[in-house]
């Protein structure tokens, strides 16, 4: 006589096996959107993350010792659509500019590598390092990094500018 005639229906096996479907649902999409956006490396320094974590503190003791005697000074470039050279200016703490430097360049937009255009060629025209040409074929922002070595020191130098 327990039995009423009604029939109880019970939800909760229902909820319970929508929610893992919905955990299981959110981490296929989690995998997709982790495959289709691969991480790009960092290249701060000009070398691999690895690498700078390995050395920082000789890399900012290098820099300390270059600031301590040279300037970079990239203010001068202004990069368009089309062929561009960059001006890369080295001079002592006197105003001199400093002529026997080793010069290296990348030219990168600040959130991908797959453009970077690597200068190692720069002429040297009694005031300045002038680059060799290069094409932009894209707007946007773009990152001008340089190394510059003398006499066993690095300094490093970032300027930001924008492409129109």
């Amino acid at each position: 006589m327990g039995n009423t005639g009604k029939n109880e229906f019970n939800f909760w096996p229902y909820a319970i096996v929508s929610m893992i479907l919905t955990v299981v649902m959110l981490g296929i999409w989690t995998i997709k959107v982790a495959v289709n956006n691969p991480v790009q490396e960092d290249n701060s320094y000009m070398m691999k993350y690895q690498d700078v974590d390995e050395k920082i503190n000789e890399i900012l003791a290098s820099q300390k010792m270059f600031d301590e005697k040279y300037r970079i000074d990239l203010s001068g470039n202004t990069l368009k659509l089309g062929e561009n050279r960059i001006e890369i200016r080295v001079v002592d703490k006197n105003g001199n500019p400093v002529e026997g430097a080793e010069v290296i360049a990348i030219v990168t937009r600040p959130t991908t590598s797959k453009d970077d255009i690597r200068l190692n060629e720069f002429e040297w025209t009694g005031e300045k390092f002038l680059s060799e040409p290069f094409e932009l074929k894209r707007g946007g922002r773009w990152n001008i990094e340089v190394k510059v070595t003398i006499e066993g020191t690095n300094g490093f130098k970032t300027y930001k500018t924008f492409v129109k």
